[in-house]
């Protein structure tokens, strides 16, 4: 069969892919035939994925590293190449709500942003930094993929910390694109708003999951599945022409007027 991705036989590193969305992007990833490196804080959920990755007949690599501290991730990044040979994607997934959620500005204290900004776009940086770099080093074409999110593009009652670093992703993949073009790498994001994995369980009750597919055009969240596909489609050859650009994976809510809207009185009482 036709390898129509071009994806067989390469490297991928993801960063973040324990669980959830993260651990789908890199199944499909070695689904496309590729040998995928997965990095994440829990070496057991990393193993996990890995084993999943392996049952695919390709090599999987798990490692250790929190993506905030660039040294950490460097060295993950240089085991991977190492184990694996030229890296030609890399995923940064790592981010979430944390503490910031639910709340407006006006009860923030600074720590709420700092999380924000240390866990979806500091990781961003640290990210693209590293593995670009070897890229670079190794002289082959690549792709990264971040994950930004509808709040990034819209104003989001109680989740302004996380909206606003999310726009942050959001222009900084349109930088990198024009940084790393001349050396033939190419960088997006992919847009979700809710997607069905352990954090929005943990945070939402099953009424205001119910509550927010409804909201959606094509009438549900998405699936871990369905963001693990549009990157899979970004870093592929299908998208060789493709970058900078932001590609909403959201069920259509971005072309609407409604908002899926996270509030005080939605949070799962802990």
């Amino acid at each position: 069969m036709t390898d129509l991705l071009g994806l067989s036989g390469r490297n991928a590193i993801v960063v973040g892919a324990g669980r959830g969305a993260g651990r789908a992007m890199a199944i499909l990833f070695a689904k496309a035939g590729m040998h995928v490196a997965v990095v994440d804080q829990d070496r057991s959920t990393a193993a996990e994925t890995v084993r999943a990755i392996e049952a695919e007949g390709v090599r999987g690599l798990a490692l250790v590293a929190n993506a905030i501290d660039e040294n950490e991730l460097d060295r993950a990044v240089g085991d991977a190449r190492s184990a694996l040979g030229p890296l030609r994607v890399g995923v940064n997934n790592v981010g979430n709500f944390g503490a910031h959620a639910s709340s407006p500005v006006l009860e923030h204290g600074w720590d709420f942003w700092q999380t924000a900004i240390d866990q979806n776009l500091h990781t961003c940086f640290n990210v693209s930094r590293t593995v670009a770099r070897r890229m670079i080093d190794d002289g082959v074409p690549g792709a990264l993929v971040f994950i930004a999110s509808l709040a990034g593009l819209r104003g989001s009652p109680n989740l302004a910390p996380y909206g606003a670093v999310k726009a942050g992703v959001i222009q900084f993949t349109m930088t990198m694109a024009l940084e790393l073009a001349p050396h033939r790498i190419r960088v997006n994001c992919v847009g979700p708003t809710a997607i069905d994995s352990p954090m929005l369980r943990e945070r939402l009750t099953d009424e205001s999951i119910a509550k927010r597919a409804a909201s959606i055009p094509l009438g549900r969240i998405a699936s871990p599945e369905d963001i693990g596909g549009a990157v899979l489609m970004l870093a592929s050859d299908l998208a060789g022409f493709v970058t900078g650009q932001t590609v909403m994976a959201d069920g259509g809510v971005s072309c609407t007027s409604q908002r899926p809207s996270m509030n005080p009185g939605e949070a799962r009482v802990r």
